[in-house]
């Protein structure tokens, strides 16, 4: 039996592809990396190293831009200091601002500008200046007897000590603020409550940390020039030597006492009632708006479970790989684009890495927390029911529901509730994987296919739609024996291409029939040697030979 060929096409896996796109990103890396490095080399000074120290007769004429673990400035920076690292400490002079971000930043110096510092620990020491204004946020802020603060203090940590002179206004938010010095003007905190639990946790640092106690202190060496407004759910305790030139505003606080539901059994009945709602109307969505990536993911849990397992892990962990990646790049393009003084085109970067990591957040909990069960359930309710691959749709929500009562019941378990749950979400994330990578590849080859073929409806085979005639089956020329209209030894000419079967059927030989009016009619010849009706019963075309009483030519190749 002779069958034509199907076509066939071989996709490009993907670790083939790899290879090539590492070597993208390894180029993107080094030309953003060049433009890092050559954009600032004419307005800055960068150095790097493990202990970066700036010697106490060392002057550096322009900016300064410093990582390491530990950084001392003894000399003097005319410029800025930009500084990231372990342990900072300012012992010298820096003319410009100091931008630094590190554990531990130690001022002892003088800033001549504005000092911008994140920190677990900040403390200025007694003979501190900062000539304008001080910002700062992190764990604890402690500005001690002596220091000086030319401009504002805005501050957000957990707890300050102001006990040096600022000159301008304060604005704090903290859970613990002592004032025990000097503000020239007002002060406007919103603080926590005099009762509050202190911090059960302190950063382990070089310097010592005080302990400040909750809520809003003032000391007898407090002197405020302006008023003092706060918010808090305590009164602030006022010292009697403290000394306020203004108004005292307080805002208080008034907690609310949450509604206290229900506890114990009906609790986690409750809840078991929430959850089991929402995941089955999201299962009724899924079963009505995508049902066949629905059946087509439980076909493919059913049949790859640990496949699925695995590539449910991989998914986890490479959407949160790929949202660190995105974030990654965007900021250093932006950063990039700053320095090439393109700072429309960084913002639009930094927007457009913002929103394509919240789509893949957003994609992942939604796939973990809502399809990953709905997915699982309907697999595990379909093998329950005993009918893997229900048709009706009353059906399919039965095993649902059934599907989802186990897995809630399930999850009400202590201690087995959460590994159930990441054993689903890992099973369903991964069946919804492999099923999309597998539903992409059929339509890979169902395009490749089409252009194989010349025409998307066109019969393997065709001459007409660039094919090949099957062995056996072409046009016969004239004076040649072949099986054309009047059959076999006939010199008359070629009849029309025949159609070839589908792909995949053989081809079948027909023998000649005889006309009903017998061997004498008129029609005899004729009739013997017209070509059969084809195998699926198609009517034959105008120019084989039927009762127009003549015979067309075929139509010419297009």
């Amino acid at each position: 039996m002779e069958t034509l060929p199907v076509p066939r096409t071989s996709p490009v896996p993907f670790r083939r592809r790899l290879p090539t796109l590492l070597a993208l990103l390894s180029l993107l890396a080094v030309a953003l990396a060049g433009v890092l490095l050559a954009a600032p080399a004419g307005a800055a000074e960068i150095r790097g190293e493990e202990n970066v120290v700036v010697a106490a007769d060392e002057v550096v004429d322009d900016d300064l831009y410093v990582t390491g673990g530990d950084v001392v400035v003894d000399g003097t920076v005319r410029g800025d200091l930009l500084v990231a690292g372990g342990t900072v400490t300012v012992n010298g002079t820096v003319e410009g601002d100091l931008m630094a971000a590190a554990q531990t930043v130690v001022i002892e110096g003088t800033v001549g500008d504005d000092a911008r510092v994140a920190s677990q620990v900040l403390l200025l020491g007694e003979q501190a200046r900062v000539a304008d204004d001080l910002v700062t946020a992190g764990f604890s802020l402690e500005t001690r007897p002596g220091a000086e603060i030319g401009g504002d203090v805005l501050l957000g940590a957990y707890q300050a000590l102001l006990a040096g002179t600022v000159d301008g206004e304060v604005t704090a938010g903290a859970a613990a603020l002592t004032l025990a010095g000097a503000i020239g003007e007002d002060v406007q905190a919103d603080v926590g409550a005099a009762d509050e639990a202190g911090a059960a946790w302190a950063p382990t640092t070089g310097v010592a940390v005080p302990r400040v106690d909750p809520g809003l202190t003032l000391t007898d060496a407090a002197r405020l020039g302006g008023d003092l407004s706060y918010r808090s759910g305590t009164e602030a305790a006022i010292a009697p030597g403290a000394e306020i030139a203004g108004e005292v505003v307080y805002d208080p606080v008034v907690v609310e006492e949450e509604a206290v539901g229900p506890a114990g059994p009906l609790a986690l009945l409750i809840d078991g009632l929430r959850l089991f709602v929402t995941l089955f109307l999201v299962g009724l969505l899924a079963l009505w708006l995508m049902p066949r990536a629905t059946t087509g993911a439980e076909g493919t849990l059913r049949a790859r479970p640990w496949v699925s397992l695995g590539w449910g892990a991989l998914a986890v962990v490479g959407t949160a790989v790929a949202v660190l990646a995105v974030l990654a790049v965007a900021v250093l393009l932006a950063i990039a684009l700053g320095w090439l003084t393109l700072a429309g085109l960084a913002a639009a970067v930094v927007a457009a890495g913002v929103v394509l990591d919240l789509v893949l957040v957003l994609g992942l909990v939604l796939a973990v927390a809502l399809l990953a069960p709905v997915v699982v359930a309907y697999t595990t309710g379909a093998l329950l029911l005993r009918d893997r691959a229900p048709a009706r749709f009353g059906k399919r929500v039965l095993a649902l529901a059934l599907g989802l009562l186990i897995y809630v019941l399930l999850r009400a378990v202590p201690f087995l509730g959460p590994v159930v749950a990441l054993l689903v979400a890992l099973f369903g994330v991964g069946a919804l994987v492999v099923w999309a990578w597998d539903a992409a590849r059929r339509g890979r080859a169902r395009r490749s296919a089409d252009r194989g073929r010349g025409h998307p409806g066109a019969p393997s085979g065709d001459p007409r739609y660039g094919g090949s005639w099957p062995a056996g089956s072409g046009p016969v020329g004239p004076g040649q024996a072949g099986s054309g209209p009047a059959g076999p030894g006939h010199g008359s000419p070629a009849g029309p291409p025949q159609m070839g079967p589908p792909p995949g059927q053989p081809i079948q030989r027909h023998a000649p029939r005889e006309s009903p009016q017998g061997p004498g009619s008129s029609q005899g010849p004729r009739a013997q040697g017209s070509s059969p009706a084809s195998p699926q019963g198609r009517p034959r075309p105008p120019w084989s030979g039927g009762d127009s009483g003549r015979e067309l030519p075929p139509e010419s190749p297009r």
